[in-house]
């Protein structure tokens, strides 16, 4: 892929399907917040006109019937219902799922025609048009038979002519083969325009998804002698893909000169090939007397506008001249708007006249809510008609009186937050030079040691404070790159509210999502591996920890069952917890099926505690369902969670509280980056134990040292801990006959181990690097590093370490 407008349009997809994910399932929990509709609605629109710079008509096509769908709920003229949820989170999953083939190859994969028909037709069964949805469907419910924008005109008026012919040629093949409309906009300013202030270009730079404009004079030019430079003599014509309402919003003052017609692929083919249209039956009084879309919206601004006024009381004769002048300004738009519309004026001249002789505005309020209601759409109620009634607020009799707050002052946008994408390589880059400058600092340690042994302590005591000074500012930078990976864990979040509510509808349970803590923040690898273990985590609390609403109503609980998500720092990790107030974990009936699987032996049957019990869940190829489906019963889930955080360096842990709850807790590494070890002699050779893993270093004499069933163990306050070489573990050689041990105490799965070394050293920073080659997969390391004296380190592998120690015990 080689074109870098197609390379942006890819980069910035995830984020434009991300945000209509999340917008539409808030909108399924709030369907009247408005600004929320505007936000799902503005992703759509920006996606679907970004994909129209290419040749991607199937996508062009699909996600233009999404975005009229939106429209028609932001308008009001639908209601959001849950299968409109479902077609659109289904088409925009399709969406999804071309973005790898569009960025590999450049086109939409072969069988996206299709898709995009079907799909199409199911969004716009709801808004009147296409076909019926097919069999297993979502089946539009309360369709009032509307369009989702204004209804194409069958002829399109000759102005539109005035563009070139050639982009009308290449806009009828563009709509042909989208099936999309673009908005014709006629502009004919006031040859005074100049002189109220109005600029007609500056109008046209505010019109979002501006396509084409055209300038002529609207009569011939005159000669030089006889031109008026006050005078404005041009004409504009357009062609936009912005929708009515931001037009609407764009020309409010000046609707009166302002034409928008709707063009389709059928009325520009009869307006170039010069056929006209068959003639219809003729349009009732009702709709011939009705504004179009335009008018309407501007009408409904003005009902806003007065009900916003607010005040006691109905005369506004000696009310505040803000409210008064807001009523007069209204008055005149509206009526500005119905001369332009063709409908009648009259009774709204007279309304005007008795508010100004009288102040009350009752009937003039009145006037306009029908005026805009015979466009067929929603008029003020009679609350906000009332409100606007009462006109004005009460008088001020002074201008100490006037105790309003003053407005805030404008942000600087110099000093707004800027943001700067940058490639994921480039910052990988910068980290590999971080972690370059972290083995060189390390190495001046040893070079003050040479020194000092040189006889030049003088030299020695310079480079160790240089070091100190190189060390300050190398972990600075270090952190600062880090910030720059740093990914907050809504990210790995992000798939749960879509996932919890389609397996939820699936199983027919009631779930409340819950998260906390999103603003937690983790290296960027973290969160991304995080994702998976997630969740494998939230279908099995789904499918095997929350009951049935009638098996909860049962145990005493709500119908509803709450799943929550938290996360929160823990020192130098990061703290990820899953709860549900289910059923938790059945441990009688997971020893029993352990048993049946060859797990456990029947001794265990009846003496495994319940704690150890839980724990076979993790099992590999484990599962408590009597059932596969494409939900669980494969065994691989809780197995693949657990071999996915402690790859991360993290551990699993839970808490069961039987018939109540279930909480796994997930604790993960901030960074993967560079890794904090000690460093320690075992068996004649230097090695490294991660610092996340160890608890502590202790030195015993032998005599402290006691044996359980035949193996050493050390009474450490309140734990017995196991005691084992590690130098015999690795091979190297070692025992525990010397009179004192040094132990290095370590967490693992099942408790703490104590590890016997010859000596330790100091806790250093490495870049931690996998084994390769014939070294890879060797067991009980996780990695090598490169020490500052040159020296390879070989940071051990502490489940593993627990492993061999088990099987000798």
């Amino acid at each position: 892929m080689t074109n870098p407008l197609l390379v942006q349009f890819v980069a910035e997809s995830a984020d434009l399907l991300a945000d209509v994910d999340e917008g539409l399932l808030r909108l399924e929990a709030e369907p009247g917040d408005g600004d929320l509709v505007n936000a799902v609605f503005r992703a759509a629109h920006t996606f679907k006109g970004s994909s129209g710079l290419f040749d991607l008509p199937e996508l062009t096509r699909l996600t233009h019937a999404a975005e009229d769908l939106l429209d028609a709920v932001r308008a009001g003229r639908l209601p959001l219902t849950p299968e409109m949820v479902d077609a659109l989170l289904s088409a925009f999953d399709t969406v999804r799922r071309w973005m790898p083939v569009i960025e590999a190859t450049g086109r939409t994969p072969g069988d996206a025609g299709h898709e995009a028909d079907s799909q199409s037709a199911v969004l716009r069964s709801w808004l009147g048009g296409g076909e019926a949805p097919t069999e297993g469907a979502p089946v539009p419910q309360g369709t009032s038979g509307g369009t989702a924008g204004p209804t194409a005109p069958a002829d399109l008026p000759s102005w539109v002519l005035d563009l070139p012919a050639e982009r009308l040629e290449q806009l009828r093949a563009w709509l042909a083969t989208t099936a999309a409309t673009v908005r014709a906009v006629r502009y004919e300013p006031d040859a005074a325009c100049f002189f109220r202030g109005e600029d007609p270009l500056n109008l046209f730079r505010q019109v979002p998804a501006l396509e084409l404009l055209h300038t002529a004079p609207a009569e011939p030019f005159a000669g030089i002698d006889e031109v008026d430079e006050y005078e404005c003599v041009l004409r504009f014509t357009a062609l936009t893909r912005a929708a009515v309402g931001e037009l609407a919003h764009v020309f409010r003052y000046v609707p009166e000169q302002v034409e928008v017609v709707e063009v389709s692929a059928d009325n520009l083919a009869r307006l170039l090939d010069g056929t006209p249209a068959e003639p219809g039956p003729a349009p009732d009084a009702a709709a011939a007397s009705a504004p179009d879309p335009l008018h309407a919206l501007l009408l409904q601004a003005q009902c806003r506008l007065l009900a916003r006024v607010g005040a006691d009381g109905d005369d506004v004769a000696d009310g505040p001249p803000l409210g008064a002048a807001r009523v007069r300004s209204a008055a005149g738009v509206a009526l500005r708007v119905a001369t332009a519309a063709g409908l009648d004026t009259v009774p709204g001249v007279a309304a005007l006249a008795e508010f100004l002789a009288t102040g009350s505005a009752g009937p003039l309020v009145s006037w306009i809510a029908a005026t805009a209601a015979g466009a067929g759409t929603p008029a003020p109620t009679v609350a906000e008609q009332g409100e606007a009634a009462a006109a004005v607020p009460a008088p001020r009799t002074s201008p100490e009186d006037d105790t309003a707050p003053a407005p805030a002052p404008a942000e600087d946008p110099s000093r707004a937050a800027r943001v700067l994408k940058v490639e994921q390589a480039k910052v990988d880059k910068l980290l590999d030079l971080v972690g370059e400058l972290v083995v060189a600092k390390n190495a001046l340690p040893f070079v003050a040691q040479e020194a000092e042994d040189a006889g030049s302590r003088a030299l020695a005591r310079r480079v160790l404070d240089e070091y100190a000074v190189v060390s300050r500012v190398s972990e600075e930078l270090q952190q600062a790159v880090m910030d720059v990976r740093m990914l907050p864990v809504s990210t790995a979040f992000a798939r749960a509210p879509r996932l919890v509510r389609d397996l939820s509808r699936k199983l027919g349970k009631k779930v409340r999502l819950v998260q906390e803590g999103e603003d937690t923040a983790a290296d960027k690898d973290v969160i991304e591996m995080l994702t998976e273990p997630l969740v494998h985590l939230v279908r099995n609390s789904l499918d095997h920890g929350i009951e049935t609403p009638e098996q909860r109503v049962a145990a005493g609980k709500p119908e509803e069952a709450t799943l929550l998500l938290r996360a929160a720092p823990d020192g130098d990790a990061v703290l990820v917890e899953i709860v549900d107030d289910g059923r938790g974990i059945d441990t009688d009936a997971v020893r029993r099926k352990a048993y049946e699987r060859g797990l456990i032996s029947e001794e265990a049957l009846e003496t495994l505690p319940d704690e150890e019990a839980a724990q076979l869940i993790f099992a590999p190829g484990f599962s408590t369902a009597e059932v596969i489906s494409d939900v669980s019963g494969r065994g691989v889930g809780m197995d693949a969670v657990r071999s996915s955080i402690e790859r991360l360096g993290g551990s699993v842990s839970m808490e069961n509280r039987r018939g109540r709850s279930l909480t796994v807790r997930l604790r993960l590494p901030l960074t993967m980056a560079v890794s904090k070890v000690l460093l320690l002699t075992a068996g004649g050779q230097r090695f490294g134990v991660p610092l996340d893993d160890v608890v502590e270093t202790v030195r015993v004499d032998r005599e402290e040292v006691t044996r359980v069933a035949g193996h050493p163990v050390l009474a450490l306050r309140d734990d017995v801990v196991p005691l084992v070489s590690l130098g015999g573990l690795l091979g190297a050689g070692g025992d525990l006959s010397a009179d004192a041990l040094n132990v290095l105490v370590v967490r693992t799965a099942t408790g703490p181990l104590g590890l016997v070394v010859d000596r330790f050293h100091q806790n250093t920073d490495v870049i931690l690097k996998p084994l390769e080659g014939f070294l890879a997969g060797t067991p009980g390391y996780c990695g090598t590093a490169l020490l500052g004296d040159g020296l390879v380190l070989l940071v051990l592998d502490v489940k593993e370490l627990n492993s061999r120690a088990a099987a000798l015990r």
